[in-house]
């Protein structure tokens, strides 16, 4: 017999192995794994709606359970609509113009009008223009954030965890390189830039760079800004001066261009390639 077990849910976000995580790639796709954890009947249970980040792929999920007895039968996939208002289908938000105030849960968005579902009945209005104004509690990343449905089978009730993989877009990391020539030494120092070029704002997330096959990890929990470059220090050398200096590090020193300075001065760019840096 089927079980279908309506809940209210709480992201669970663990510290170590249980943290979300991102995974930032150079240029490409990068990869953001969602762990949740959830109350399952025996048999099957439906969960969900799930929240995903807006900037999410979600033609190209990947969904994990964590404990071998739990099987995805299927799930359902709610997409972020083009058009931002349609988006408003669902949630609470106030219209304000015209001397009024009109406060409720979106009903529908069509041809202009907006049905919204209020405390003294159904009200249609149209779409408000400057100067009127339409608001939301809700922050834009939650607004605009796709929704996954999950139905599971499981053998026997259990608190079971679920990781979401899917590829996410506007995220990248670089290197920035800097040295100074003090005398006969050279002060080199390297960093890992993580790019954010979206308006979504990471919290308590396991951070990683990709490049190729190598996977290096930063931080096992840390916040990512909207719209922001995160810079983690790589290494700091001292070196000997010389027009080519192999550089000796057990980290991952990824090729990229350095920064030159000289009394307080820019002189300009060398560069660092397979672990040996080239002064101008």
């Amino acid at each position: 017999m089927k079980k279908i077990l309506a809940f209210l849910f709480t992201f669970i976000t663990l510290s170590k192995v249980y943290a979300d995580s991102l995974i930032v790639n150079n240029k490409e796709l990068s990869t953001y794994i969602q762990y949740s954890q959830f109350l399952l009947a025996q048999g099957e249970t439906v969960i969900g709606p799930i929240q995903l980040l807006p900037v999410g792929k979600v033609d190209s999920v990947l969904i994990k359970p964590t404990d071998k007895d739990v099987k995805v039968v299927g799930y359902i996939i709610e997409p972020t609509k083009e058009n931002w208002v349609e988006n408003l289908v669902g949630k609470t938000i106030a219209i304000e113009g015209e001397g009024r105030l009109v406060r409720g849960t979106v009903i529908s968005v069509k041809d202009g009008y907006i049905t919204i579902d209020t405390k003294n009945g159904v009200v249609m209005t149209t779409l408000p223009v400057f100067p009127n104004r339409l608001s939301s509690a809700l922050k834009w990343q939650d607004l605009m954030a796709p929704k996954l449905t999950i139905k599971l089978y499981s053998e026997r009730p259990a608190s079971s965890g679920i990781n979401i993989l899917y590829p996410v877009s506007g995220f990248e990391w670089n290197v920035i390189y800097s040295a100074e020539i003090q005398g006969d030494k050279v002060m080199l120092n390297g960093f890992y830039e993580i790019k954010n070029n979206t308006a979504v704002k990471l919290t308590d997330v396991a951070l990683y760079i990709k490049s190729q096959d190598r996977v290096v990890k930063l931080y096992d929990k840390t916040v990512i800004e909207p719209y922001t470059s995160k810079l983690v220090l790589i290494d700091k050398f001292v070196l000997n001066n010389a027009k080519e200096i192999k550089v000796e590090s057990k980290k991952f020193l990824p090729d990229g261009k350095v920064a030159i300075y000289k009394n307080s001065t820019f002189i300009g760019y060398g560069n660092l390639t397979k672990g040996v840096l080239r002064l101008p």
